[in-house]
């Protein structure tokens, strides 16, 4: 038998507010045949947050890159989780 999880807290109003808002953006760019890695890291951004862990869990090594190429000035690590280091 395994042992049973420990209770994880309620995710606060402006957790699933963010998740509502990121699913409302997927939904739109599904729509609009087109997912930018903006939109693919908020809702890996705001599933993460009501799962007290970090967005790097959510997102494949290929997004990780992209982000430490292009956008890791909008990257926070100690919330976000690490970035692969591209300089070796």
């Amino acid at each position: 038998m395994s042992a049973t999880p420990a209770p994880q807290p309620a995710p606060t109003q402006a957790q699933l507010e963010a998740v509502l808002q990121t699913a409302l953006y997927l939904l739109g760019a599904r729509q609009d045949q087109m997912l930018t890695i903006e939109e693919w890291t908020g809702l890996a951004r705001a599933v993460a947050a009501c799962q007290e862990r970090k967005t790097a869990d959510y997102l494949t090594e290929h997004d990780l890159e992209d982000i430490a190429e292009r956008h890791a000035h909008e990257w926070d690590g100690a919330t976000d989780g690490p970035l692969p280091n591209l300089d070796e």
